[in-house]
């Protein structure tokens, strides 16, 4: 008789566990659902991952098929991190302009080392363009200065144009480098030389890194660490990039 009662508790203990577990896991699939109740419409993905896995090699381009069934806002995990995705000009615009819009994730910009004020919020980051912008003002943005270096620019990259005599060409990497110019030549005040051209492949390498690695979208920008095991096990070029990324840190100082 005692052994029956004590296999009757046991089995009584198993079930009150197992409905606790169970009450645990309504619970948090009511939450879940709630929350999702709240948020932009999007895909569920998979746990840990989300929905990484079926970004394929351009990210922009299945977000943008996305918007045929989900809208133009879009929220959806990459890995653990819930993200909305903004997938129409006008919409980015409005929401990018206001207020609740201002902070950015705070180890996005990290690896880049100091970017100014790209990588800071909220109201320091309104002051601090405040400043750049008045800044820049007084130092003649806008003015004919700094037109006459743009001009110039542009037309070094009409003449290599008219080169080509009406061909076919691939122009992405002469306009890269016609930007790259122009931009640099804002930030020191004059015009590279022909002797400077290394500084201008390094501004064109900064560029692409920053471009490729970036995102929200790269698995580096999203699992804690795992860019840090890229650069040291030299992990699809992150240890070269790395190396882009301290050249040209130095260059600007």
């Amino acid at each position: 008789m005692h052994n029956q009662r004590s296999g009757a508790f046991e089995v009584l203990k198993v079930l009150l566990r197992c409905t606790a577990v169970d009450d645990c896991t309504m619970e948090f699939v009511l939450q879940w659902y709630k929350s999702r109740q709240r948020r932009p419409p999007g895909p569920i993905g998979l746990p840990f991952v989300g929905y990484l896995p079926f970004l394929g090699k351009e990210p922009h381009k299945t977000f943008w098929n996305m918007r045929k069934k989900y809208g133009d806002i879009i929220s959806v995990y990459l890995g653990s991190k819930y993200t909305v995705v903004l997938n129409e000009y006008k919409v980015a615009k409005e929401v990018l302009g206001h207020p609740g819009s201002l902070d950015r994730p705070r180890d996005l910009f990290k690896h880049l080392g100091h970017v100014g004020f790209v990588a800071i919020n909220g109201e320091r980051w309104l002051e601090q363009r405040r400043f750049t912008m008045s800044a820049a003002k007084d130092s003649g943005f806008g003015k004919d200065y700094w037109e006459a270096l743009i001009m110039e620019e542009l037309s070094n990259l009409v003449q290599k144009l008219q080169q080509q005599k009406g061909k076919a060409i691939d122009i992405s990497e002469d306009l890269l480098s016609s930007f790259n110019t122009s931009l640099l030549s804002l930030l020191i005040g004059r015009r590279l030389g022909k002797d400077e051209v290394d500084k201008l492949h390094l501004s064109a390498e900064y560029s692409d890194v920053v471009l490729t690695e970036t995102g929200q979208s790269n698995a580096t920008s999203l699992v804690p660490g795992l860019r840090k095991v890229c650069e040291i096990f030299k992990v699809a070029g992150h240890d070269k990039s790395r190396k882009v990324i301290l050249q040209f840190s130095s260059f600007l100082k």
